[in-house]
Order: structure tokens, then C-alpha cells, then sequence
């Protein structure tokens, strides 16, 4: 938006040319708004249409969504074209420079290098940006709670620090005044008052300097029954020796010891805002995250940013250099200006010289003589009163009182997300031509996705810049320990990101380090229980799970609450470094077996679980551990086909409801890895390839592998052959061979009610009822269909009883459209509580159908766009297929006759899925009827001539821009 921006520190605001422009409705200014605070990311639609309306939902609440986005873009001017529409949701895109709070936040980190003038006319500047309280009449919003409450604090502390720059720089009226304003707002802020009652002392005005902190204890005592904090009690006690100088005096002379910051500040506000929090009602917070995750960065800035309020300021020790435990205490005391006396004890010396003492002693680097440093931490908590600590570590203190705070990676989602503001912050320090070029922003988020949001293997991946580019680092990342290493930099443990693991791999005891290796063949996070299956254990889970949770406190391992179970993970990085150190040793391969006997026993669990009433909670399961399950049967095809084979079988019911075409294709690695076994599971594996096969269209390979799987069943148990006849079925089916697909689908329902087989016998008996259905025969379909449910009442699984509503909705559809309404609507609700993607599109499209007849051409609209980007995401291109040649019908009726007619050339297209059979063909025919009576012969062969045209994905995306057209004017 040149020359302008948005404005959301006040009242919700846009400017162009230097003025702002109206926004007289309210809902537009709350749809703005929640744009603004979600800028540069798709927020969804039903998350709109909710904050918009809440429960007072309009009769159409996407159209009315629509219209207002509409008067938003029009309100905007040439800046609506920022206001993108996107699957799903609306995308306001808006640069940095065009958000008031994005360029505040940049004058704060930019202020916090500098000082004197030059940092107060950078926070001068960025507080006249605040033209009130934050998102204005939306502040109370759910949506901006968290927003305003960040912004708020940022401007309050910012008019701290303003105020104490304006008394060290001898403005001390202006301090005074600005002091007064502050406290009249948040009473509750303790540093500016103890900074009033310095600038009151200053101008001379000592009486009321002291009378500032009397009315504020006797406030204290009576509403709350404290104290004032002893930051403000020391400055009362300095007042009345007259010995108070000016906050920056001290401040300066307390925090020379900090490591001076060469590089700017990026991503971490959130965290700096807690930690700053809990500083304030802890005396120990412990910075605990992995190496290079920074939180040494954090807590220098947090010290510097804080170290005003503590009377003697902040003390910086580095225990890095650090070798031997007790070499702690010296390291302390020396950091401490300590003047060691003879014959007496150096950390009884450091205690008594620390009691009488206000700072913030800041203790980096304590994970490998962490219990050194955690005795003489526990040591200064309990026999010093004002002594603050402030811990990093990749290992908790495990001190009593202690506070931990989690330094995570940065957020890499989004184009204004911290790691990818980080790479470009640093990608212009290390090339200043990257500064003169636009940057590939979703490459560099991939880039700091790979990297795990780690800031030391971003910063070393943007100073790689020069001599190469993102895509190419990126694709380079095969070798991160080689490739991210950067000549001399401070300090060797962080020179490259090697040495960083190194250290802390070096910490680990040998029973630590084998288990963080074998750790490593989990491609995703895991819970004890797996990771006991997968450690070679000798028999002790016990051993296993305090070694675990030895990992996670020293940050090798991330631990995060879910539900009622804790999972575990290796960020990437740590993951590909326990794989070299599991090489080295000669156990990868061992260690890849137990984690691919652990995924088949996990399957072998589920497949119980899938075929009742868990099937939900199970399908979950699978889909958590869905990377681990792939890597387990790569290895399983080049090592242990028998296990391949079993998995792929036991999958067949997974990758059937939720349409998982990459399971289907494991199916076919299988067989092809175990040609010709004897297994009772190649022949149910084939079968299962065979289902793949027809879901993707290909239904020559699918009766081949169908064929296949019903010799291979020769010779073993009959129910063995249930599977391959399922498979048969579904061939005959999708090839109009009705009769043949009702005898087969029969002969496989007698083998599974034989074998106490509900799951499987409801499949059966609904596939026989909807051929019969099909076929023109209502009273066996109806017969069929009450086998199908009597089935599925045993089984209890969501998916069958939701199949068992669909299938009676298709048989009711002809002549009882409420009934069928009534069953379709069951269905739909069923599987979706399942997560059954198959029979949820199934119902869908025959709702939108029943609907195109009966009913609402919108709504059968809405139904047709759902089921397309499901069946299209699922890559089930058969049932994709047919519901693309039903919406032929709906077009036509919703008078699209061109879209019609080049959707009907595209369906009816020699290459195209499997022919049409029955009420299918007869619909088709209809439509061409009806097509032919509003369009010329010409027109007619022009527009099927363009769909014949079209390859897949054309089509699927012209059905779609079809359905969004019909449904503008419907």
C-alpha cells in the first residue's frame, strides 16, 4: 500500500497518501482487524464467519462473508487487490513497512542497540505511533487478546524506558511529567515508580519522591498484605542518605559485564515478555532448550532490558570455559568482582559478599557442571534475600524453586514468522545484495523448516548466502554437519553446528548416548511405551524411561503434553546426528528392525481396533505414527517381506475409509517384494493392491491384481479368499457388471459371517445391495441392505454403520427422497465422526444429488466442491470420476449449458475413468438431451470438443471454477 499502511495501535485505522480512509461499518473494521492481526496468513473462513456473527449466524453465511469481504476491498481501494481469496479462507498481504505495529516493534529492537539520543528519539518515534489502547474497540476480542495484551506491555515498557533515558539525560521535569501520566494508567507498574521517585529526588522535590512510596506501601498493605519490592525499598532507603543517583548511572556501571550484542534481537518478544514475568515472581528461572536454540541471546537481552531494576544491576558469568565442578564458584566470584580473603571458604565468601547485594546474577551455560552450579544456586536462594538468578542450560537445575522456561525454536509457518525474519535479518548482514532483492519467502520458510527453527543453523545458513542460494542450501541439507560451519566464530562450541551437538552429546552418560541414538529411527514423535520396543533394553522399560527423561531434561529430546500422554521427538537436526553416531557404532541396522517390529505389532493393534467402535481413536494412532509406519515397510520390503506383507493386509481398512492411496501403493511394494509367497497375507495384500488400483482408475491392473490375489488364496483357509472376492467385486462393479458383482459380493459375505468377520460382512452385504440397487433390484437391495445393518450393529464400527446409511439413502433416493435425505444425513454425520473420508464423500455426493433433484441447487453446489477437493486430496480418482460426470446433471439445471456441455466432453472422453453404467449412463444421457435443447449443434460440439481436450487435473480444476460460477448466480 504505498504511501500509507494500516494502523491497528489505536482504533483500527487505514492511511493512503497521509489520510485515513472511512470505515463506517463496523463488521468491516472487524473483519480488517482480524485480517491485521493475522496479515500475511489465510485465515478460514468459518473462523471469520464466527468472529463476524458468533451465534447470530446469518441465513448464508459464507455469501454474507463474501459480501463483506467485497465491501472491504472496495472500502480499500488500489489495496484490496491485497485481499486475496484462497481455499478455505482470505489472505490480506501487507509488508512490514505497512503495519504500524510491525514498525514499531522494529524502532523497540533497534532502540534497545542504542542509547542516549540516539535510542530516545527511536522510542520518541515509535511510541507516537500508539494512537491508544491497541486494536482500539476489538481489544476485548478473543482474537486480539493476546495481541493487544503483547502490544500494550511493549508500549508500556518502552515509555520506561523513555522516561529513565529523559532523567539520564538530565530532562527531568519531562521525566517527571511523563512518570505521572504512566502511573495514572497502570498504577501496578513498580519500575516506573521507583524511577518517578529517582527523577522527584533529582528535581529536588524529596519529600514527595518519599511520600510516592509511602501511599504506594500503605495501598499494598491494606488491598493486597504486602510489601513494596525491594528494588523500591532500596531506592527509598538511598533517598534518605541522600546517596540516589540516576537509573542509567547505575544501570551502566551494573551491566558492564554483559556481552555486548553484535547482531539485532529477532523473534523472541513473546519470550521475552514471560521471562521478564516470572522474573518478577521467581528468584531462579532456568532458560532450558537445546543447543543453539538461543537462549544465551535471550538472556542477555532479557538481563539488559531488566537490569535497571535491580539496585546493584546485573551480573554475567559464563560458565562455558568452565571444566572441572569446582571450578563454579571461582567462575562466579570473579564475574562478582569478589576480592578473595585468606583462610576462609571462596563460596562462603561469595554467599556473604552476595547477601547484602540487589542484582541479577545470570549463570550461562550450565549443563555440563550443572550440579555444581545448581548447589550454588540452591545456596544464594536460601541464605541471600535479593539475589536473583537467571539459569541457561540444556539441563534443568532441578532446584528447589526453581522456574523453568522452555527456549523453543522459532515459529517457521507464515511469511512474518520469527525464523524466517531471523534468515533475512541475517542473510543482508552476511550479502548486502540480498538487501536490493525480494525474497523467496516460502523458500526460506522451507529452508527454516528443515533447519528446525534452530537460530544457530539459521544464522549459519544465511551466512552461506554469498556463495550459494536458499534452494540450493536447501537442497544441500544431506549434509547440515558439513555444510553449516563458519570460520572463526565467537566461541567453538557454536563455530558450526556440529560442534554444537557435539557438546551436548559429549555430557551424556554411555547409557544416555545408546539410547539417543536408537531414539533416532523414530521418524516423528513416540510415547515410552514405543520407545521401550524400539531400545535395546535388555529387558528393562524401567531403565529405558529414566533414561528418556534424562534426554528431555537436557534437551535431546523435546517432551510436549498430549492429552493424557507425553510425547517425545528429535528435532531433525539431533535426529540425523543419533543416526551417524548409530553408523559409527554398527547398530543402525539392529535398531531399524526392533523400530520395524514395533510398527507391525502398533498395525496388528489397530487392525483390531479399526473394525469396532474405536475405530476412530485407532485411525488416529496410525495417522501419528504415519511416518514411522513408512519408513518401517521401506525397510521392510528389502529385509522382512513376510512382515511387509503382513502390515500392508492388516492396513487394508485404514487406507479403505480414509482413502490413503500411499497405503494401497505399500500394498503393491509388498507383493512385488514377495512375488509368488506362500503367505496367507500376500493374497489379502494383493486384494488391497487391487482396491488401490481401482481407486486410482485403473481398473485393467485392478482386476489383474484381484485375479491374482484369488489363485493365491488356493490352497488356504476359505476364508482366505474372502478378500481377493471382495476385490473382484469392486472390478465388476465400477465395470457395470452388476449380476456378477452381487454373486461375488454374496459368496465373500458368507465367508465372513462364517468367520465372525462383521466389519467385512457389512462391506459385503452393502456392496450387494447397492449393485442390486444399481440393477434395477429394489426388494434385494432392500434385503441386502438389512444384512448389511444387522452386521454392522455387531461390529459397531462408524464406518460400516455409516456405509449402511448410504447405501439405504441410494436405494431410497428414486421414490422416497426424505427417507433417503434422512439416512444420507446419517451417514454423513457418522463418518465424519470416524474421520472416514470414503463413505463421508460417498454421502456427500449422493446428498448433492438428491439435492440437484429435490432440493437446493447451492447447497447440492457446496456438497459437489467438498466432495471434489476431498476425493482429489485423497487421490481416489474412480469415485472422483463419477461424482464429476453427476455434477454434469446439476450444472445443467443450474442453466451453466457451457460448462455443462465441456464437463460432459470431458467425462464422456474415451481416456476417461471407468464407463458409465445404469442410472449413471441414463443421467448422462439426459443431461445431453437437455444440453442439446439450449445450445446449437455447434455450440454443443464446441464445448465437449474442449473438454475431450482437457488431461485430469484440468478437469478437476474446471469442475471446480464451474461449481464457483453456478453458485454465483444460484
Amino acid at each position: 500500500m504505498a504511501a500509507g499502511g494500516y494502523g491497528l495501535l489505536g482504533p483500527v485505522e487505514v492511511r493512503v497518501d497521509g489520510r485515513a480512509l472511512p470505515l463506517p461499518g463496523a463488521r468491516q473494521r472487524l473483519l480488517l482487524a482480524v485480517l491485521l492481526v493475522n496479515a500475511n496468513r489465510m485465515v478460514p473462513a468459518v473462523r471469520l464467519i464466527d468472529e463476524l456473527w458468533g451465534a447470530d449466524l446469518p441465513a448464508d453465511p459464507r455469501a454474507a462473508l463474501r459480501t463483506q469481504v467485497a465491501r472491504l476491498r472496495r472500502a480499500l481501494g488500489p489495496a484490496g487487490e491485497d485481499l486475496a481469496t484462497l481455499e478455505g479462507g482470505y489472505r490480506l498481504t501487507v509488508p512490514r513497512s505497512g503495519l504500524d505495529f510491525c514498525r514499531f516493534e522494529d524502532a523497540l529492537a533497534e532502540a534497545a542497540q542504542a542509547n542516549g539520543e540516539p535510542a530516545l528519539r527511536l522510542l520518541d518515534e515509535a511510541v507516537a505511533l500508539c494512537r491508544g489502547p491497541a486494536l482500539g474497540e476489538f481489544a476485548d476480542r478473543p482474537f486480539a487478546l493476546a495481541t493487544a495484551a503483547r502490544l500494550e506491555e511493549l508500549r508500556v515498557a518502552a515509555a520506561e524506558r523513555q522516561a529513565g533515558l529523559r532523567l539520564s539525560l538530565g530532562r527531568v521535569e519531562e521525566a517527571v511529567a511523563a512518570l505521572r501520566a504512566l502511573l495514572a494508567e497502570h498504577p501496578e507498574r513498580e519500575q516506573a515508580r521507583g524511577l518517578l521517585m529517582q527523577a522527584l529526588y533529582r528535581a529536588g522535590r524529596h519529600t514527595e519522591a518519599l511520600a510516592t512510596i509511602r501511599s504506594w506501601r500503605r495501598h499494598l498493605a491494606t488491598e493486597l498484605g504486602l510489601d513494596p519490592s525491594p528494588a523500591l525499598q532500596a531506592i527509598e532507603l538511598d533517598i534518605l542518605r541522600h546517596t540516589a543517583g540516576t537509573p542509567d548511572t547505575r544501570g551502566a556501571a551494573a551491566t558492564r559485564a554483559l556481552p555486548l550484542p553484535v547482531t539485532s534481537f529477532v523473534g523472541r518478544d513473546e519470550d521475552m515478555v514471560a521471562v521478564t514475568g516470572r522474573l518478577d515472581r521467581a528468584r531462579l528461572v532456568t532458560l532450558h532448550g537445546p543447543g543453539g536454540v538461543g537462549k544465551t541471546r535471550l538472556a542477555v537481552e532479557v538481563a539488559e532490558r531488566t537490569g535497571g531494576s535491580y539496585r546493584d544491576g546485573v551480573c554475567f558469568c559464563d560458565l562455558a570455559a568452565v571444566t572441572e565442578p569446582h571450578a563454579v564458584v571461582r567462575a562466579v566470584a570473579t564475574a562478582a568482582g569478589l576480592s578473595e580473603r585468606a583462610f576462609r571458604r571462596l563460596d562462603d565468601q561469595l554467599v556473604e559478599q552476595l547477601a547484602g547485594r540487589h542484582l541479577l546474577l545470570v549463570l550461562d551455560n550450565c549443563e555440563h557442571v550443572a550440579q555444581a552450579a545448581a548447589v550454588l544456586a540452591e545456596r544464594l536462594l536460601k541464605q541471600t534475600r535479593d539475589v536473583t538468578l537467571l539459569a541457561t542450560s540444556r539441563e534443568r537445575l532441578e532446584v528447589d524453586g526453581e522456574h523453568v522456561w522452555q527456549v523453543r525454536p522459532l515459529p517457521v509457518s507464515g511469511p512474518g514468522a520469527p525464523a524466517v525474519r531471523l534468515f533475512l535479518d541475517r542473510a543482508r548482514a552476511a550479502d548486502p545484495a540480498a538487501a536490493r532483492q525480494d525474497p523467496d519467502v516460502a523458500a526460506v520458510a522451507g529452508l527454516c523448516a528443515s533447519l528446525d527453527g534452530l537460530p544457530l543453523a539459521i544464522e549459519l545458513a544465511a551466512a552461506r548466502l554469498p556463495g550459494t542460494t536458499v534452494s540450493e542450501l536447501a537442497g544441500n541439507l544431506r549434509d547440515r554437519f558439513g555444510l553449516l560451519t563458519v570460520g572463526r566464530r565467537a566461541g567453538g562450541r557454536h563455530r558450526s553446528l556440529r560442534a554444537v551437538v557435539d557438546w551436548s552429546y559429549e555430557q551424556l552418560t554411555p547409557g544416555q548416548q545408546d539410547l539417543f541414538g536408537q531414539l533416532a529411527v523414530f521418524h516423528g514423535s513416540f510415547d515410552a511405551t514405543a520407545a521401550e520396543a524400539v531400545a535395546d533394553s535388555l529387558g528393562d522399560p524401567a531403565g529405558v524411561t529414566r533414561l528418556l527423561l534424562d534426554l528431555a531434561d537436557r534437551s535431546l529430546v523435546t517432551a510436549e503434553l498430549d492429552g493424557d500422554t507425553t510425547r517425545y521427538r528429535l528435532l531433525e537436526t539431533l535426529r540425523g546426528y543419533g543416526l551417524e553416531r548409530l553408523t559409527e557404532r554398527g547398530q543402525l541396522g539392529d535398531a531399524r528392525a526392533r523400530h520395524a517390529r514395533w510398527a507391525a505389532d502398533l498395525v496388528a493393534q489397530a487392525e483390531a481396533g479399526l473394525r469396532g467402535a474405536a475405530e476412530a481413536g485407532w485411525a488416529g494412532t496410525l495417522e501419528r505414527y504415519f511416518g514411522d509406519l513408512r519408513a518401517a515397510h521401506a525397510w521392510m520390503c528389502g529385509q522382512d517381506t513376510e512382515l511387509g506383507l503382513r502390515m500392508s493386509a492388516q492396513l487394508h481398512w485404514y487406507a479403505l475409509w480414509r482413502c490413503h492411496s500411499e497405503v494401497y501403493r505399500w500394498a503393491d511394494a509388498s507383493t512385488a517384494a514377495a512375488a509368488g509367497s506362500r503367505s496367507p497375507f500376500y493374497a489379502e495384500a494383493l486384494a488391497s493392491a487391487s482396491f488401490g488400483a481401482v481407486y486410482r482408475g485403473d481398473l485393467d491392473a485392478a482386476g489383474t491384481a484381484a485375479r491374482e490375489a484369488l489363485a493365491a488364496a488356493r490352497g488356504l483357509a476359505p476364508v482366505g479368499a474372502r478378500r481377493p472376492l471382495e476385490a473382484l467385486a469392486e472390478v465388476a462393479v465400477f465395470r457395470g457388471e452388476l449380476a456378477d458383482a452381487v454373486d461375488l459380493y454374496i459368496r465373500a459375505y458368507d465367508l465372513s459371517i462364517g468367520n465372525g468377520d462383521f466389519l467385512d460382512a457389512a462391506w459385503d452385504a452393502v456392496g450387494a445391495a447397492a449393485a442390486c440397487a444399481y440393477g434395477d433390484r429394489p426388494d434385494d437391495a432392500i434385503r441386502f441392505a438389512d444384512q448389511a445393518g444387522a452386521a454392522a450393529e455387531q461390529s459397531r464400527s462408524p464406518s460400516a454403520l455409516a456405509l449402511v446409511a448410504w447405501v439405504r439413502g441410494e436405494i431410497a433416493a428414486g421414490g422416497r427422497p426424505g427417507q433417503a435425505r434422512r439416512h444420507l444425513q446419517r451417514a454423513v454425520a457418522l463418518a465424519t465422526s470416524a474421520g472416514s473420508r470414503f463413505v463421508g464423500g460417498l454421502s456427500r455426493v449422493s446428498l448433492a444429488t438428491l439435492d440437484a433433484r429435490h432440493g437446493d441447487v447451492a447447497v447440492a453446489l457446496a456438497h459437489y466442491e467438498r466432495a471434489i477437493r476431498e476425493w482429489q486430496q485423497a487421490g481416489a480418482w474412480t469415485p472422483l470420476w463419477v461424482t464429476l460426470r453427476t455434477l454434469v446433471e446439476l450444472l445443467a439445471r443450474a442453466g451453466a449449458w457451457a460448462d455443462a456441455a465441456t464437463l460432459y466432453g470431458a467425462v464422456t472422453a474415451a481416456s476417461s475413468g471407468a464407463p458409465p453404467f445404469g442410472a449413471d449412463a441414463d443421467r448422462l444421457r439426459r443431461s445431453a438431451a437437455l444440453l442439446r435443447q439450449h445450445l446449437t449443434g455447434t455450440e454443443f460440439r464446441f464445448h465437449a470438443g474442449q473438454g475431450e481436450q482437457m488431461d485430469g487435473g484440468q478437469v478437476i480444476e474446471f469442475a471446480l471454477q464451474a461449481i464457483a460460477r453456478a453458485a454465483t448466480k444460484a
